[in-house]
C-alpha cells in the first residue's frame, strides 16, 4: 500500500509540474543566408496555434559580412500570406531597436546577436499558414524560441543615421543621444569636529541661541543638585 502511495504522490507531483511549465520551443528556420532583402524561412501558423494567446519570440541571428560596402544589418517581420508590409508596428519590446521603415537593427561588431518581441494574440489570427517570416539583409535568422508571452514597452526607433551608428556597435542611448539614468549627487561632507575650543560670539554682542539654551540647561542641573544637597 506504502508504495502505491509514493506512485501516486510522485505521478501527482508530475503532473502538477506540468501544468506549470509554459511551454517554450525552438524552431530551427535559415541554415544559410536566403540572399539580399529575401525572406526568410517562416515561423508557422501553427507553431503560434500551439503556445496560444499573446506568443513571445526570441530570435537568433547571425551578422553576415557584405561583398561590398558597409553592409545594413536588419531583418524585417512580415505576415508572409498577406504582403511583405513590416507588421513591427503590431509588435511590442522591451529591448529591440528598429528603424522607422520597420527594420530590426543589428550590432555588425557581434557575430550573434538575439531580438525579443512579444506577437499578439490578434495579430496571429491574421496569420496564414505561413505565420511570421522577415525580409533579411545581411543577417542570417538561425532560429526561434517561443513561449507565452505579455505585451511590453513600444519598441523603440532609430533614423538611418543613428541606424548605422548601432550597427557599428554603439549603443542606443550613444546612437540617439538619449539621456543615461541620472547618477546620483555626491554627498556633502559634513562640517569639521569641533575641537572643544569655546566660540567666540560674533562682534554684535549677541549670544547664539544655541549657547543660551547650553547655558540654562547647566543652570536647571545645577538648582536640582543644591536642592538635593540640602
Amino acid at each position: 500500500m506504502k508504495i502505491k502511495k509514493i506512485i501516486a504522490a510522485v505521478a501527482a507531483a508530475a503532473m502538477a509540474l506540468s501544468m506549470s511549465v509554459v511551454n517554450a520551443f525552438a524552431i530551427d528556420l535559415d541554415a544559410e543566408y536566403p540572399g539580399a532583402w529575401a525572406a526568410s524561412k517562416s515561423i508557422p501558423k501553427s507553431e503560434f496555434d500551439a503556445i496560444g494567446g499573446d506568443v513571445k519570440v526570441v530570435l537568433t541571428v547571425e551578422t553576415k559580412a557584405p561583398l561590398i560596402g558597409d553592409g545594413n544589418f536588419l531583418a524585417k517581420p512580415m505576415n508572409i500570406d498577406v504582403s511583405w508590409d513590416a507588421v513591427t508596428d503590431r509588435l511590442t519590446s522591451d529591448t529591440a531597436i528598429a528603424k522607422t521603415d520597420g527594420f530590426f537593427v543589428f550590432d555588425a561588431t557581434q557575430a550573434t546577436n538575439t531580438v525579443e518581441f512579444v506577437v499578439p494574440a490578434d495579430l496571429i489570427a491574421e496569420f496564414g499558414d505561413n505565420g511570421l517570416a522577415f525580409q533579411v539583409s545581411d543577417v542570417i535568422i538561425k532560429s526561434a524560441e517561443l513561449s507565452a508571452g505579455t505585451p511590453e514597452g513600444e519598441i523603440r526607433r532609430v533614423t538611418e543615421d543613428q541606424s548605422a551608428l548601432i550597427m557599428q556597435g554603439q549603443s542606443y542611448e550613444e546612437a540617439t543621444g538619449a539621456a543615461a539614468p541620472a547618477e546620483e549627487a555626491p554627498a556633502e561632507e559634513a562640517p569639521a569636529a569641533d575641537d572643544g575650543a569655546a566660540t567666540t560670539p560674533a562682534a554684535t554682542g549677541n549670544t547664539s541661541a544655541a549657547v543660551m539654551v547650553s547655558v540654562m540647561a547647566l543652570a536647571g542641573v545645577a538648582a536640582v543638585a543644591t536642592k538635593k544637597r540640602k
